[in-house]
Order: structure tokens, then C-alpha cells, then sequence
């Protein structure tokens, strides 16, 4: 059952914030703090408790006592996904942005994303990430070029880089043309990709920005993030699950795009599924090799002929579940 502690606000604000939480505790205060200095103050923050059993419930309760641009909605625990639609249910703003809870939001951030809407007429706007580690500031390397340069009014089709764009919490979209395509997250994990992706292939434009909107932490304390568990089979499987839907949707909808979505995954996220078979068995990588055997299937032989004949080999014994002699590729490799 979901509740929320407040009506919701007569007048809607410009932007709203939907963030869900769940065992956040150490790193809460931090995203709120951040949400709550934003230059942009005519904002709704939609927190989602999604069942946490620390102390996280109790954070975001005063936050909302302190803040009356904070709400709070508590469910049971269902997941990222299913917290972020029912905060999306709630939220009124014009605008619509999307923050996980570990995280920070630079002060500027929401108020460059929105004027650059503002000025464009475009229906999304998306902006440059750091890595935080500690309370140390890092330059992500595999967006360095995407955002080097600020482009109002581009396109995916047009820039082709964007194909890279696949976070959501970079990003404030129109909240109109969010509804009018009925854009929803529905993957349990790595849930980003495949709305961000479809959102960029819908958009009627999407402005780039080379400012930082967006500190993506690296968790110290607490449970590592999904991203940090590479190895785990449920992950392994999860990532590769996110890389076919997403996949899937370029083919339906830009079929133009996916030579370039799967040298990106094969230089990515398909690498981290094959180190996988290191140290997993068949078994627990069953759906993993199914799911990367179905994706090989949608790629073009002149891409994966770009691959090094190396590891081309081993994505292929990845996808037929042959990982014992995967395990044997890997052993006679050099250290």
C-alpha cells in the first residue's frame, strides 16, 4: 500500500525531482542537502521510501517537515523501477527529473537544464557527470566526449554519440512529452537505458550541455550499487537483460543506430558479462549466455569483424555456455 504525507501542492511547480530510497542512510542527508540548495527553487522533490529498513525513512520524514517543497510516499519494497513510477504519478511539474538517493545534484544543475528547455523548445536536456568517490571529484572518461561541447537542439539520429546517453539521472524532460508517450520504467535493474534510449529516438530534439549536472557516487559505505557488483550472476544476467531491450527498441524505432549501440556493448557491458565466466559456473550463467546469444543474433557480422579475434572467440563460447572452455581461453592468457 502506498502512502504519501502530503496533498498534493495546488500549483504545480516548474521542475519536480522524483528520488527513490531504499538503505541509503549513510549517503541521504548528502543528495537531499544538494536538492534543497538548488539555484532553481521552484521545484517539487518527490522522495519514495521503497520499504528501507535503516534509517533512511526517518531522514527523508524530516526532510519533508523542514522543506514543504519535499513530499514523501512510502510503499513496500518493489524495486527502482516501480519507486520511480509511482513518484512520477505524484509529481506535477512542468518538468521531470529523476536523482538516485546516493548521490549529488550541483546547485546549478536543474536551473541550466530547464533554461536550456526553456530557450530550445526541445523535450529533453542532458548534461555532463563526475565520478564521487569519497569527497574527491573524478572526470568520467567514457563521457568526456560526449559532453565537450554544449549543442542546443540536436538529435540522436543527427549525433550519433548519444547512443552513450543512456542515464536518466542526468537529464530533465518535458514532462508532456514524458505522458504523451507513456514513458515508464519497467526493468528491475539497469532500468536507465532502455527509457533514456527510446526517449532520445522520440524526442523531437535534445539539448547537450557540457556543464556538470550530475556527481554519480561510488559507494564506500553501506550496499555496493548495482553497478559495482559486476560478477554476480543475477547482475550479470540484468545487464545483459538491459543491453537486448535496449537493443530491441533502436532496431524497432532507429535501426540506424545499432551498429553503433552494439560496438558499444561490445566494448562495454558485453566485456564485463564475458570476465563473468572467470569465476561462475554454467549454471549460474545460463540466462546470461542466452540472452548474449539472442544479441549477437541482432548484430552485423561487419561489426563484430571490428572485434579482436581473441575475444571475439570468447564472447561467442560466452553465448553458446561453454564456460569451461572459456575458463581455458582465460588460463592461457597472459597476467
Amino acid at each position: 500500500m502506498q502512502k504519501s504525507t502530503r496533498w498534493r501542492q495546488s500549483m504545480a511547480a516548474k521542475l519536480s525531482v522524483v528520488v527513490p530510497i531504499y538503505n541509503v542512510e549513510p549517503y541521504l542527508p548528502g543528495l537531499l542537502d544538494s536538492l534543497a540548495a538548488q539555484e532553481l527553487t521552484d521545484i517539487q522533490v518527490v522522495l519514495v521510501d521503497d520499504g528501507s529498513t535503516d534509517g533512511s525513512s526517518a531522514i527523508a520524514k524530516a526532510m519533508v517537515a523542514e522543506d514543504r517543497r519535499f513530499e514523501l510516499i512510502s510503499q513496500s519494497n518493489q524495486g527502482l523501477s516501480a519507486a520511480r513510477n509511482a513518484g512520477t504519478r505524484v509529481a506535477t511539474g512542468r518538468y521531470l527529473a529523476f536523482a538516485d538517493a546516493d548521490d549529488v545534484v550541483p546547485e546549478k544543475a536543474y536551473r541550466m537544464l530547464v533554461d536550456a528547455l526553456e530557450q530550445s523548445g526541445s523535450d529533453i536536456a542532458s548534461g555532463d557527470v563526475r565520478r564521487l568517490r569519497s569527497n574527491e571529484v573524478e572526470r568520467h572518461g567514457g563521457y568526456a566526449d560526449l559532453f565537450a561541447t554544449t549543442r542546443l537542439r540536436t538529435h540522436i539520429t543527427r549525433d550519433d554519440s548519444l547512443v552513450a546517453d543512456r542515464m536518466v539521472w542526468n537529464k530533465v524532460f518535458r514532462r508532456s512529452f514524458w505522458d504523451h508517450h507513456g514513458l515508464e520504467f519497467f526493468l528491475p535493474q539497469y532500468e536507465d537505458a532502455p527509457v533514456t534510449i527510446h526517449a532520445h529516438i522520440l524526442a523531437s530534439s535534445v539539448d547537450v550541455l557540457s556543464d556538470v549536472v550530475y556527481l554519480w557516487r561510488f559507494r564506500e559505505l553501506g550496499e555496493p550499487s548495482i553497478t559495482q557488483r559486476h560478477y554476480e550472476p543475477a547482475n550479470v544476467a540484468a545487464r545483459m537483460r538491459m543491453v537486448v531491450e535496449t537493443g530491441d527498441i533502436i532496431l524497432r524505432l532507429a535501426p540506424e543506430l545499432h551498429d553503433v549501440f552494439a560496438k558499444d556493448m561490445l566494448t562495454g557491458d558485453v566485456f564485463w558479462t564475458v570476465e563473468a565466466g572467470k569465476m561462475n559456473g554454467a549454471s549460474d550463467l545460463a540466462d546470461s549466455s542466452d540472452l548474449l546469444h539472442r544479441f549477437l543474433g541482432t548484430v552485423e557480422p561487419a561489426v563484430l569483424r571490428q572485434m579482436p579475434a581473441p575475444y571475439l572467440r570468447r564472447v561467442r563460447l560466452f553465448a553458446a555456455g561453454r564456460i569451461d572452455e572459456l575458463r581455458a581461453e582465460f588460463a592461457k592468457m597472459p597476467e
